[in-house]
């Protein structure tokens, strides 16, 4: 149940910060402004994302590493979406029932040792689903979630890490709105620094996690950069 109640508490962020977003009727598939959500389409360009943090390109960087620690962050980017995906389409409690549903079917999946083709073709099978276009019910969001699971196990990322780094996320997402994200005034970079590194630093520097601490050291740090 616990699990249940952390995918609950999610579900309701994600909701908040979509209203935010993309107005109070973004369920219907349209902005506040009229433009069109695709959230399939959002997934399917996040992995694409994500499996450039492997060395998968036979033409260049051979002996390159995986970026491991974006490979998780864009892991987190992609529950976003599907967070959003299954609002959309389910009310919240039909929603957190289907994705710990699906979260606890991947428990007794054994993933480790994989080469890097096979890490990514496990990724790439994540995307497939999120290109079909059939209706969203209750046995395809079943599949899409459990392939983002089984993404996450090849990524090392836990249920726990996903929603510590989710919880964090959605706090720069409300901080980056704040400031200016969606009028295009927002700086992303600070001293050299990806927002998201800053906010991985000022985690690691916290005895335990707060989202209204991370949001005034966010302010703090921002506010030297003008």
């Amino acid at each position: 149940m616990q699990n249940k109640s952390s995918i609950q508490d999610m579900l309701a962020m994600q909701a908040a910060l979509n209203e935010m977003t993309n107005g109070a009727d973004w369920r219907s598939g349209k902005t506040a402004l009229g433009k069109v959500i695709d959230w399939r389409r959002c997934i399917v360009m996040e992995t694409a994302e994500l499996i450039d943090s492997y060395p998968w390109k036979h033409w260049k960087s051979v002996d390159a590493k995986t970026d491991m620690e974006n490979v998780r962050v864009e892991l987190v980017d992609i529950w976003h979406f599907l967070l959003s995906l299954s609002l959309e389409n389910f009310s919240e409690n039909e929603a957190a029932d289907l994705l710990t549903k699906a979260y606890e079917s991947s428990l007794d999946q054994e993933l480790s040792d994989l080469s890097v083709i096979v890490q990514v073709e496990i990724h790439e099978a994540m995307m497939a689903k999120a290109l079909i276009k059939s209706s969203v019910t209750d046995s395809y969001l079943l599949a899409l979630t459990a392939a983002f699971f089984k993404s996450c196990q090849v990524a090392e990322l836990s249920f726990e890490q996903l929603y510590q780094i989710y919880m964090a996320k959605n706090v720069l997402n409300k901080f980056r709105q704040d400031h200016g994200y969606k009028e295009g005034t927002y700086i992303k970079e600070w001293n050299g620094k990806e927002d998201n590194v800053v906010m991985f630093e000022i985690i690691e520097r916290m005895s335990s996690f707060s989202g209204d601490e991370l949001y005034i050291s966010l302010k703090e740090t921002y506010t030297k950069l003008a």
